[in-house]
C-alpha cells in the first residue's frame, strides 16, 4: 500500500510569519509614543496619526523633548502633594472620635501607643 505523502510548503507559511512579526513590531512601536504621549498630557491620536506619516521613534525623541503640558504638570504636582500630605499625618483629619474612643477602650496608652496600633 502506498501512503499519500503530504507537502508542506514552507515558503508561504515563513513569509506569513515574518509578515505578522513586521507588523506586530509596527503596532508596537506605535503603541509606545502613544502613550508616551497621553501620559504626558497631550492628544494620543495626534501622535497616533503623526506615527503613521512619520517615524515612530522621531515621534518619541519629540514627544521626550516636549514633556509635560501645563495642565497635566499641574495635576501630577497636586497628587503628588496629596501623598506628601498623607504620609505626613498618619491619623486621618476625622479621627479625632477614633482616638477619644481608642483612649476609652485602652485605659494607660499613649499618644505613640495608637500609631503605633498598625
Amino acid at each position: 500500500m502506498n501512503d499519500p505523502e503530504i507537502y508542506v510548503k514552507w515558503k508561504p507559511l515563513l513569509m506569513c510569519l515574518v509578515a505578522i512579526a513586521i507588523v506586530s513590531l509596527i503596532i508596537l512601536s506605535i503603541v509606545i509614543p502613544v502613550k508616551m504621549a497621553t501620559k504626558r498630557g497631550r492628544s494620543g491620536f495626534g501622535w497616533f496619526i503623526f506615527c503613521l506619516f512619520f517615524s515612530p521613534f522621531l515621534a518619541i525623541i519629540i514627544i521626550a523633548l516636549l514633556g509635560e503640558t501645563e495642565e497635566k504638570r499641574r495635576e501630577r504636582i497636586i497628587e503628588e502633594e496629596k501623598l506628601r500630605n498623607k504620609y505626613r499625618d498618619p491619623a486621618p483629619s476625622h479621627s479625632q472620635n477614633n482616638l477619644k474612643k481608642w483612649f476609652e477602650e485602652n485605659p494607660g496608652k499613649t499618644l505613640n501607643d495608637y500609631y503605633n496600633k498598625r
